[in-house]
């Protein structure tokens, strides 16, 4: 499945690798930029370390907008520049589900490395989730993403590590290589969502024609 979820990501990449390499790179510079505002270990907490970690808080947006970029890829729309940012209309509700994503995250770590990245992966879906269902709630679009990736774990488990190769490109390319690798893994994560979500749609399809068999079939169906 990992192959066909590559190639469908190639394909929908075709004429669209420079611009993403380019959303790549500014997606990189926004999310260092907080570093830059980091004192050395050495030093005491400074107030530049407060501007840091305002501006950690205030880019986390970004990353739900890199998801949504690749899922905009991965669906073959029309993208631009303004869809990096797309979060920021519902600031509050971006940056509070990466912190609670963050928090979750960090006690399940605290248990043991094994449950966190198990978790890691039960949440993986959620920025897409909001994507597609913009009112939902942070603790539901949490919720959901960890009920739609059960018997689904494995499979990203091994689509994540069949993008082994490339990462090590990218190391030996001093990271200019991950401009590319970025975009195709991204995309590649959005296509997994996207037939996930169709797995479900289609059995809950099913599940409704049954039930509505099944009430058809009931002799208290009034004629």
């Amino acid at each position: 499945m990992s192959k066909q979820l590559k190639l469908a990501a190639r394909e929908s990449l075709q004429g669209r690798w420079g611009f993403m390499a380019l959303m790549m790179l500014l997606f990189l510079i926004i999310q260092g930029v907080p570093n830059g505002f980091a004192s050395s270990p050495e030093e005491d907490f400074q107030f530049i370390d407060l501007i840091g970690m305002l501006l950690t808080v205030l880019t986390l947006p970004v990353a739900m907008g890199w998801s949504w970029l690749a899922l905009s890829v991965a669906r073959d729309e029309q993208t631009k520049v303004a869809d990096l940012f797309e979060p920021y209309k519902m600031f509050l509700k971006a940056i509070g589900v990466s912190i609670v994503q963050m928090i979750f995250l960090g006690l399940w770590f605290l248990l043991f490395i094994i449950p966190g990245i198990i978790k890691s992966f039960s949440y993986m879906l959620t920025y897409y989730i909001i994507r597609d269902e913009p009112s939902i709630g942070i603790l539901d679009a949490i919720t959901r993403s960890r009920q739609m990736m059960d018997g689904h774990k494995k499979e990203a488990f091994f689509l994540v590590l069949s993008f082994i190769g490339w990462f090590l490109l990218g190391i030996i390319t001093l990271g200019i290589g991950f401009l590319w690798i970025g975009p195709y893994f991204s995309v590649t994560i959005a296509k997994f969502y996207d037939r996930v979500r169709g797995e479900e749609v289609s059995m809950t399809d099913r599940r409704t024609v049954m039930m509505d068999e099944n009430h058809g079939d009931s002799p208290f169906v009034s004629p």
